[in-house]
């Protein structure tokens, strides 16, 4: 019997014997325990157990007569009433937790050292940013979170993406740079960047298969946000001017891409009026 089958049933909270019944009896036609014992070459007594336990766990369903052939419920059945009880208890943990979640002022930087608690991050982040994202994506992590961006333009967010291949995401103003591909090149990784609201910010430097990170850090120092916030702004400028600076009306662009920019004197970003309230 496949090994890693039954592990992924003892994850599930299968011992051995009874994810050895279970893929037994998926595969075979309803049988008695003690036929079942016999087949899979275990003790009869040790297979009543299991079988007494899979039922309880509605994994399998027994004949209702003298005979007691038992009958492996269709996996879909069978998984789903895990995926329901783990969602019932996830909801009761979030709201539990929540409970617990008060607004302290807490502006440390923290290291994130998950691949899966980065990208989570992220989009917790957009869903409760209000006014403006600022965002520096590599291709595969922006490849992830083009939906969460998406979700957070229809909402009416001001977002602002530097990407390092050709994409478009509607609603969002996006820069491409000619000099991406060498980036790419060059730091052989793949980086998430974001900046909300001039208020908190995540850094992140994945490997190349988004499977490791190689430095993260969050925070939500209104300093450092606001100067990476601003920082960043910049750089987009910068490369919408770097695009067009074989455009015959060069000067004429520059003062366009400069008009629009989003300074702090000229927009309104939370994380700015935070700071100096503070």
């Amino acid at each position: 019997m496949n090994k890693k089958n039954l592990e992924l049933l003892l994850d599930l909270g299968l011992n051995q014997l009874e994810a050895e019944v279970y893929i037994h009896l998926l595969t075979q036609p309803p049988s008695t325990a003690y036929k079942i014992g016999k087949q899979i070459n275990k003790p009869t007594a040790n297979v009543y157990k299991a079988i007494d336990s899979l039922a309880e766990k509605g994994a399998i369903m027994i004949e209702e007569n003298k005979n007691k052939q038992c009958k492996a419920v269709v996996p879909e059945e069978f998984i789903g009433q895990y995926e329901t009880a783990f969602l019932k208890k996830t909801k009761e943990a979030k709201k539990m937790l929540f409970s617990f979640d008060e607004q302290v002022i807490d502006e440390n930087s923290y290291t994130i050292s998950s691949v899966n608690l980065v990208f989570e991050r992220f989009k917790n982040m957009m869903k409760k940013c209000k006014t403006i994202a600022v965002i520096d994506a590599f291709p595969k992590t922006l490849e992830k979170v083009v939906d969460c961006i998406l979700e957070t333009v229809n909402r009416g967010v001001d977002v602002h993406v530097e990407a390092y291949e050709p994409i478009e995401i509607k609603g969002a103003h996006v820069v491409f740079g000619k000099v991406g591909a060498s980036a790419l090149s060059y730091w052989q990784s793949q980086q998430l960047n974001l900046i909300i609201d001039g208020e908190e910010h995540l850094i992140a430097l994945l490997d190349s298969d988004l499977k490791k990170v190689k430095q993260a850090t969050w925070s939500n120092n209104l300093y450092m946000s606001c100067i990476l916030h601003a920082g960043c702004l910049r750089e987009q400028t910068i490369i919408q001017i770097m695009n067009s600076i074989d455009e015959p009306d060069f000067e004429k662009e520059v003062k366009k891409i400069l008009e629009k920019q989003k300074f702090f004197f000229n927009s309104q970003v939370p994380g700015f009026n935070k700071l100096f309230e503070r």
